[in-house]
């Protein structure tokens, strides 16, 4: 659970914790604005896309020394299971996103299964 590919320019770093009933995710995402984050849940993985755009220099004005600062599409997966994707919650405040997700089985639904001999 929780095995995830991380993009290499750009690392999303993150702490996952479970409490109660859901699984969360916080993570860092500062400079990004709301609307350029976008998350997708799709075949089990839970993937976050943030995109930073560059500001364009229309009239030429701006001569750069150096350019650290990294622009694009950046996206991290988790794999999540098998859970209902109507309950997942984010939110983002203060460049952090939190993400809610909802345990796909409860531990009164654990079941053991028997090895036939």
């Amino acid at each position: 659970m929780f095995n995830d590919i991380i993009d290499d320019d750009f690392n999303m770093r993150c702490d996952i914790y479970e409490s109660g009933d859901k699984y969360h995710i916080e993570i860092d995402l500062p400079g990004f604005k709301r609307e350029y984050l976008k998350i997708e849940f799709n075949h089990g993985y839970l993937t976050v896309l943030a995109t930073k755009k560059e500001i364009e220099n229309q009239d030429n004005t701006i001569n750069y020394i150096k350019r650290e600062r990294r622009y694009g599409v950046y996206k991290r997966e988790f794999y999540v299971g098998n859970v209902d994707y109507t309950k997942i919650n984010a939110k983002y405040k203060d460049g952090v996103l939190i993400i809610d997700v909802l345990k796909a089985m409860d531990e009164k639904d654990k079941k053991t299964i028997e090895i036939m001999m």
